[in-house]
């Protein structure tokens, strides 16, 4: 895949994320289930299930217990790359609680330093959940060989790129989100979801195609 597959990858998860509205009722659902914490790991789990059967329409949102538990494999494994950075991040806003103008000034560098952890581990991770997500394997969260070699066969330029599209799309729906109360994040979260899920299904793709279960058996004869 050439420096096109980049645009075509974007268009096809903003085309992706577009057919949201063709299910307002699914859509509303989606968007209420995301508002409530906890309850939205079926969000979550909704949006895995398009990476791991590369999903070109939205589906219906049924089995919610089955999404719920797709979606908490998902927050673990998140948890597991954010372990450290959150520990760094955590002492930071202790310090700058309890320390005065000098732990002011720890608490932002280690917040800082937290922040750019977790960016620099979601670099080489995204691929590795990608992969994760596909195979429905949890070891694969550690599969870091694997997830390199996806990044060399796409192109690391071409990596960067999409990368920084899906970092950035986040942020600015999120920015968007916030000046609405308590629903706007929720609303346009799934948008985004919709959006980085289908361009990471598309990334992965390159080296994991979808593999179907086989067909059920004939119905027996008499």
């Amino acid at each position: 895949m050439g420096q096109s597959g980049v645009g075509e990858i974007a268009s096809e998860s903003w085309s992706f994320m577009v057919k949201l509205l063709g299910d307002i009722g699914n859509l509303i659902l989606l968007i209420v289930l995301n508002v409530i914490p906890v309850v939205n790991f079926i969000v979550l789990g909704y949006f895995k299930r398009v990476v791991r059967f590369d999903l070109k329409e939205p589906p219906k949102l049924d089995d919610f217990g089955g999404l719920f538990v797709e979606g908490l494999k998902l927050v673990i494994a998140a948890l597991v790359y954010a372990f450290v950075p959150l520990i760094i991040m955590a002492v930071g806003f202790a310090s700058m609680l309890f320390g005065g103008f000098p732990g002011r000034l720890l608490g932002w560098t280690l917040i800082a330093v937290g922040v750019l952890m977790v960016i620099a581990i979601l670099f080489i991770g995204l691929p590795a959940l990608a992969i994760f997500m596909r195979t429905d394997d949890f070891s694969k969260i550690f599969a870091f060989g694997e997830a390199w070699n996806l990044i060399q066969a796409f192109g690391l330029g071409n990596y960067v790129i999409l990368y920084i599209l899906i970092v950035v799309f986040g942020l600015i729906t999120s920015a968007i989100g916030s000046l609405i109360p308590w629903v706007g994040s929720a609303i346009l979260g799934v948008f985004s979801g919709a959006f980085a899920f289908k361009a990471i299904s598309l990334f992965v793709n390159l080296r994991y195609p979808v593999r179907l279960p086989p067909p059920p058996p004939p119905p027996p004869t008499f």
